[in-house]
């Protein structure tokens, strides 16, 4: 084995690494601005606009320095290797200059300004600002993260850069398993436009419903982006409207959609699409999900009986925590415990690839059903039979290898014992297995509903382990176990030298 290429990048490969950073830190300088007009428009106190003014600076400063430093000459094709740990670091990179706000305002120190930001830009919607209700400009940055992380960072970069090889990497390497077209910059562009319609879709919808513009816009914001932050320290007042919560509904499922079948909606070419198994796995889950949840309720007499009522908040929970959106029109807690733990279940199997949502997602659980029956299949028939395998997706039959079952496996495998570790080590400080098993499912799924024991006192600890979920739940497990392998052999290459 070449030891070199595995725990040593090329200098050529750090310094494009380096150069595309200064591009994201521009974007992100940019997208402060938007926090700063809120602030001024709405009168939060000076020095929150402030901490905007001055993180902008600081982060367009540092993109200029980034980009001028590592010129386009030294720039060289990302490895499969390279664009992974670029991934992972770049998310690191990002929620250091978004927390930078939360820190200069004085809100927040800046580990738990890290933390802030990190589940912010997943997606995820925990907060540790003790305040309920937030200023304009912080609920705006806070929705607004939310939306960019939804997104993907990989993608905004893709937008502005000029096309290589190495971008198509990264686009993978981002968790983008598809492409809607063969050349990757047109792919990041259609995605961009796609989600930018959906935006102007809800604020459009919202608006009609009767909320104000800023409420339109973060509620959007967050819905589309399946990532749940709300402007108000409680959702109910908001939900018990019928039409908002059909109108978010729709939003959250858009946003869980793969963007590929929107494009295929947006082109016409909706022949065959109902046999899509992503899209009727995500049918029958929650048909059968908001089904049990609805003989719980009424079995155990919540709503007066009523129906309807039942009926409208099951849905809405179930595709509000599949979707991995996290947004509450009932106190869920309060629900029996057989609906809670189902809940909680979904928040593992989340929604399609290339969607904004979180956990495993429905592809690899269709794969992950699909080989058990196939498996059960070859046992039953002759000997040197030979089975085909295939499934229906993006309008065509996709033949599975073994080498994609062994993939698929090993990442479920991966992160449910990456949500065990969490839930071991939340549980040596909270002692409550409920409460531990709850956190690290929600964590690493990026479905922030609120919990009370998630707050600026919890354990150093605890907050690492779930910035670390984090992180998986958004970029899946193959940048990070590449991340820890690429330190521990640089270590074994130091020692060894030493």
């Amino acid at each position: 084995m070449n030891t070199y290429k595995l725990n040593k990048l090329k200098p050529n490969e750090l310094k494009t690494i380096g150069h595309y950073t200064g591009y994201v830190c521009l974007v992100i300088s940019i997208l402060m601005i938007p926090p700063i007009i809120c602030g001024i428009i709405y009168n939060d106190p000076e020095h929150l606009v402030k901490s905007f003014i001055l993180s902008a600076i600081i982060t367009s400063i540092s993109g200029i320095i980034l980009v001028s430093l590592f010129r386009r000459k030294q720039l060289t094709n990302l490895s499969l290797k390279g664009s992974l740990i670029f991934v992972l670091g770049i998310w690191a990179i990002i929620a250091i200059y978004s927390g930078l706000p939360y820190v200069l305002s004085g809100q927040l120190n800046p580990f738990d300004a890290f933390f802030e930001a990190m589940s912010g830009i997943t997606t995820t919607g925990f907060s540790l600002i003790p305040e309920k209700t937030h200023p304009y400009s912080i609920a705006m940055w806070k929705a607004l993260t939310q939306w960019f992380g939804g997104l993907g960072i990989i993608v905004l970069l893709l937008v502005i850069v000029p096309s290589s090889v190495s971008l198509k990497r990264l686009f993978f390497a981002e968790g983008r398993t598809e492409q809607m077209t063969p050349n990757v910059k047109h792919t990041t562009m259609i995605f961009l436009k796609l989600y930018a319609i959906l935006t102007v879709i809800g604020i459009v919808l919202y608006l009609i419903l009767g909320l104000d513009l800023f409420e339109a816009i973060c509620f959007t914001f967050t819905s589309v982006a399946t990532g749940g932050y709300s402007i108000y320290s409680s959702d109910a007042h908001i939900f018990d409207s019928i039409a908002i919560q059909i109108v978010t509904m729709f939003l959250m499922l858009l946003g869980s959609t793969n963007f590929v079948i929107h494009y295929r909606i947006l082109k016409g070419n909706t022949k065959d699409l109902l046999k899509d198994v992503e899209l009727r796995a995500m049918f029958i889950i929650v048909t059968i999900a908001t089904i049990l949840i609805m003989l719980s309720l009424y079995t155990n007499g919540y709503y007066n009986h009523d129906v309807l009522q039942i009926f409208r908040h099951s849905i809405f929970q179930v595709i509000s925590v599949m979707s991995s959106t996290g947004f509450v029109s009932q106190d869920i807690g309060a629900w029996p415990q057989f609906s809670f733990f189902l809940l909680i279940l979904l928040t593992f199997v989340g929604g399609s690839i290339c969607s904004t949502s979180g956990g495993i997602k429905l592809y690899n659980i269709v794969i992950l059903f699909k080989s058990i029956w196939w498996e059960v299949e070859e046992m039953m028939l002759p000997k040197n039979t030979i089975k085909p395998k295939r499934i229906n997706h993006d309008k065509k039959e996709r033949e599975i290898t073994d080498k994609t079952i062994k993939t698929v496996l090993i990442f479920i495998v991966s992160y449910i014992l990456i949500y065990l570790l969490s839930t071991f080590v939340i549980l040596f400080y909270c002692n409550d297995f409920a409460t531990a098993s709850t956190v690290a499912a929600l964590s690493i799924g990026n479905t922030g509903i609120t919990v009370d024991y998630i707050s600026a006192s919890m354990p150093i600890m605890v907050k690492i382990v779930l910035i670390i979920d984090f992180w998986v739940g958004r970029i899946s497990v193959w940048p990070l176990f590449l991340g820890v392998l690429y330190l521990i052999n640089r270590t074994e290459s130091k020692i060894k030298s030493i």
